[in-house]
């Protein structure tokens, strides 16, 4: 569950829930034997709410949070980590000067993975392209 890829304050969030869960359970079992079975059953009741409640604020917050899309562009490359309108690469390229082109409207989900682009002439977006014009001399 914890492997070397997880990011430090995600280890630091498992471990602390992990502790508070340990450390929950056997307050209830002491409550349990040491006082009675029905105070136990209060306290837990009370405990699960609590925690019923915090988890569904964690769960509401990763919802609304935008996701972090990794952007790499290497070599030549032209990587975006949303939608790009017009991508033009490659020498002496002679287009006339107009507006850029715009993505189309309708777009899917965004990629959850990284967006990587690598080599001349590549392109790469997490959104959607509107225009792309690649090589050598082009004219229009």
């Amino acid at each position: 569950m914890l492997d070397e890829s997880m990011q430090g304050w995600k280890k630091a969030a498992v471990i602390a829930c992990t502790t508070v869960c340990a450390a929950a359970a056997v307050g209830l079992t002491v409550v349990a034997f040491a006082v009675n079975l029905a105070t136990a059953d209060q306290v837990g009741s009370l405990v699960g709410a609590f925690i019923g409640l915090a988890g569904f604020l964690v769960s509401l917050w990763a919802l609304l949070r935008s996701p972090a899309t990794a952007v790499e562009a290497s070599d030549g490359g032209v990587a975006a980590g949303g939608s790009i309108g017009r991508i033009v690469t490659g020498d002496n390229n002679h287009l006339t000067p107009s507006a850029p082109a715009q993505p189309p409207s309708i777009s899917p989900a965004p990629s959850a993975g990284p967006v990587r682009a690598a080599g001349s002439g590549s392109a790469a977006a997490a959104g959607n392209i509107g225009e792309i014009i690649t090589g050598d001399g082009n004219t229009a």
